[in-house]
Order: C-alpha cells, then structure tokens, then sequence
C-alpha cells in the first residue's frame, strides 16, 4: 500500500474532567488549583490553560546507566525507577507493579507498561488490552498522509531481463528484474487502501525522448488507487515486453517528470515524481550532474520533489546524487552498498516486498502523517470541561507501548527521547510530537494506535 495508517485514539480518564458526571476518579482530585481546569466546554484547549507542573517520574533514561543504582530505566516509560521482588509472573508482583520479563523483577505499573489485571497498574488506573491506562471515553481518528499525487516512470529496457505473463495471486514465475516488478507493481497498486492517493504511469524508454516530450505525457493518466486486475495500468505492465527500447534514457524522463508535474498540480494535493531504473544514463545526455541539475532546478522553481528507487546494474553513487537533487529525505532502508543514511531505494532485483517497502516510504516522505493533535477533537460529552492538567501520550504497535513524555517546549525537546509539548504554555490549543516522536509516529506499523490518555496518577514528564 502508499500510505501506512496509524489510528490515533484520544482517550480522556474519568479523573482527567472535572464538572458533571465526570468529577473525580482515575486521578486528581477533581479541583482546579492547578489551573489546568478551567478549558469551557465546546473550547476544547482554547482558553487559557497552564499546563503547570506535572506529578511522577522526572528522572528520563535510555538505559539502566542513566540512573544511579540501584534504580534501573523503565522498559516502557523510560525513566529511573526502582525494581521491586524477583518474579516470574505479574500475579506475584505487589499491587501497582508487574513482571517484567526482560529484567526478572516487579517494576511499577506506569502509563503504558503490560499487564494481566487492574492490580499491577499503579493508582486507580486498570489494565485495558493488557495495558495499563486510565479508563473514560475515547475520541478516534484515523490518521494518513495528506492527499497525493505520483508520477512513476518505470524502466523497460532489455536489461530488465526476461519478462513474463502476470496472473494475480501467483509468485513470479521467472527470476529477473522484469518479472518480479511486473508482479510487484501490480499487486502493490490493487492492493493499496483506497485513501486519497493517485497516480500516473509511463514507461522509459522511446524513441526521440531525449527532449521529455514522450515523458511529459503519461502513458495512464493519474489514476485514484487502488485499482482493479483488468485496469488500463495493469495492462500495460503486463504486456509489456522489456524487449529492448532505445536506452536509458534518464535525461527525457527526468524533464518529462519536471514537465508534468509542475502542469499537473492540483492545490491542496502534494505532488511528486518517481523513476524507477536499473541503468545508468545512456542514448541521452549522461552528465550525472548535469542530470541532478535538472531536478534540483525544477525542485527550487516548484517545490515538487523528483524520487528514484534504483534495481541491480544501476550505478548506487549516480542514483544517490540525483535523490539528493531530487530532495528526498535521507533514510536507513534499502541504502545497497552505499550505507546509512541515503537517499535513494535500492531494491535489488524487485524480488519480495522491496519495491512495495519503497513506494511506502517515499509515499510517508511526501504525504507525512501529521504530528500535531488539535484538543478540539478531545471533547467530553454532557457538556464536562476538561482537566489538562494530566495528559498521556503513547504509541502502541506490535503487542507494545512506548510512552511519549512531556516537554515544557520545542526548544526542550530532548535528542535521545521521544516527546511531545503544547503548542502554548498559557493557552494551548494543540499536542505537537517533537522531531524524535514524529519520525516514531510516521514510521509506526500498520495498524499502531496513538493515545493520549487524561487523568492518571503519574504523568510521565522529561525535565
């Protein structure tokens, strides 16, 4: 699929809301004293809030180093603490703690941590999905990348291999590069989700291309994905034949890119371009610089990015000095024999899901999953206002959490760790993921959730 969705849930305790129904229970005591009550209903976080001092662990840590023993750092919440009995399960643990297996002790029961019962979680929070949070009603949105527009030319010339016939649902029946992309692409564009993405289809190469004029028109025209086995786009895939072309023509394809992207962009939708080889530059200008000129230029004028995923017999500098032109963001994956971080795909020979883990990627750099949470959309029911004064974030993905602490600011946000801050101190209206925490959320497995949790005894705080 383009775009992974991460759902982000926001969950605001019983003891997080004051007034109504509401007063009193998961933490707190239900008064205003800290000045973090006094959000008015239907306002959301937009009258004058001080997120004031925040109760629990300070003390943040990476590893057991970070703190003075014997305290150990918290596989979860990532402050020091304080180990308690040996275990071997968390039915032995005393109350507010459990087993954890990593270290053979009982730990505290933090916000986020595992756990089999109400008992091992610190305070009156309880164990929902084997997590430890404060219970109330939940707030859910589904969380993608912004609205995308891609223009993905693909390689067809002879050293792409054998080609072969596409039956969907099979394996590739041929080993080369020709065939597994013929299987791959297809099945990656009827298989995305159908969120808000389109895309647009040629092939390289042709014929008097060297000016881009073969490439300024796409073979497909943007497409809304997903798309049907009997689609135009995978038809053509299909019948294509890889039998020779007339060379790499890398020159053409990158001004057709420029060309039509820029005339394509629709207001509101991100735009980028994609090519997808296995050669060098060959049949048309092949100054790798001169090359990288082009989409570095048309970048400057226009803002639109130009990626590039490269397959085996591509020269790996070559792709990388035209991805960093094009303007991607550099990454650990798919990086070939040239190491991390880079800025192109290496996906070898196409094989399994490496063009698929490509295009994702380079679809979460464009169209990025938004790190900022308004409070709007933590509304309590009956007309209860809000208590902010404790306010819990945590990814969950996998089976596992990892707690999200607060920060007093941007400029406190810590290189190490992972956190998040208000976007005012005297009047927030918005949760904002550091730099660290964004990348987390935006690289999260499919099917990860995001919670803000209001309301518990300890609110994990980096200070």
């Amino acid at each position: 699929m383009i775009r992974k969705t991460t759902r982000i849930t926001m969950a605001l305790a019983a003891g997080g809301i004051i007034g109504g129904v509401f007063a009193g229970g998961c933490g707190g005591d239900g008064s205003d004293s800290d000045g973090l009550g006094g959000a008015s209903p239907g306002t959301g976080g937009n009258t004058t809030i001080d997120p004031g001092p925040m109760t629990g662990p300070t003390d943040p840590c990476d590893t057991d180093d970070d703190c003075a023993s014997p305290a150990i750092c918290h596989p979860v919440a990532g402050v020091c603490v304080s180990t308690g009995s040996t275990c071997d399960s968390s039915g032995t643990c005393a109350a507010g703690t459990y087993c954890d297996a990593s270290v053979g002790h009982c730990l505290p029961g933090l916000p986020g941590s595992p756990c089999e019962e109400d008992a091992n979680c610190e305070g009156s929070s309880t164990c929902t999905g084997n997590v430890c949070a404060c219970t109330g009603f939940e707030l859910e949105q589904e969380t993608v990348g912004g609205p995308l527009d891609i223009y993905f030319i693909f390689d067809r010339t002879a050293s792409m291999g054998e080609d072969c016939e596409y039956v969907p649902g099979d394996e590739p029946p041929v080993n080369s590069k020709a065939c597994y992309a013929t299987y791959a692409l297809p099945e990656y564009l009827m298989t995305t989700p159908p969120t808000d993405t389109r895309l647009a289809f040629q092939f390289m190469s042709y014929e008097d291309g060297c000016d881009g004029a073969p490439y300024a028109t796409p073979l497909v025209p943007l497409t809304q994905l997903p798309v049907d086995s009997d689609h135009e786009i995978v038809t053509a895939i299909d019948n294509e034949t890889f039998a020779g072309g007339s060379g790499t023509q890398i020159e053409g394809a990158l001004i057709g890119i420029s060309q039509f992207t820029a005339a394509s962009e629709t207001p509101g939708r991100e735009m980028i371009g994609v090519l997808m080889t296995d050669g060098d530059p060959n049949g048309c200008n092949e100054d790798v610089g001169y090359l990288a000129g082009l989409i570095a230029d048309h970048l400057a004028a226009t803002g639109i990015r130009t990626f590039i995923i490269g397959m085996d017999g591509a020269t790996e500098a070559n792709l990388e000095q035209l991805a960093v032109a094009g303007g991607a963001d550099p990454h650990d994956d798919f990086c070939g024999s040239l190491g991390a971080p880079c800025h192109y795909w290496n996906v070898g020979d196409g094989s399994g899901d490496a063009i698929t883990s490509a295009l994702t990627a380079i679809a979460g750099q464009a169209a990025p999953f938004p790190c900022e949470y308004d409070l709007d959309d933590i509304q309590p029911p009956n007309g209860a206002t809000l208590d902010l004064s404790t306010l819990n974030v945590q990814l969950t993905q996998n089976g596992s959490s990892t707690v999200i602490a607060n920060v007093p600011n941007e400029d406190a946000c810590p290189q190490g760790s992972p956190a998040w801050y208000y976007d005012s101190a005297s009047s927030p209206s918005a949760i904002l993921l550091c730099d660290n925490a964004c990348d987390l959320v935006t690289n999260a497995e499919d099917g990860a959730t995001m919670t803000v949790v209001g309301g518990c005894d300890d609110t994990v705080v980096l200070k």
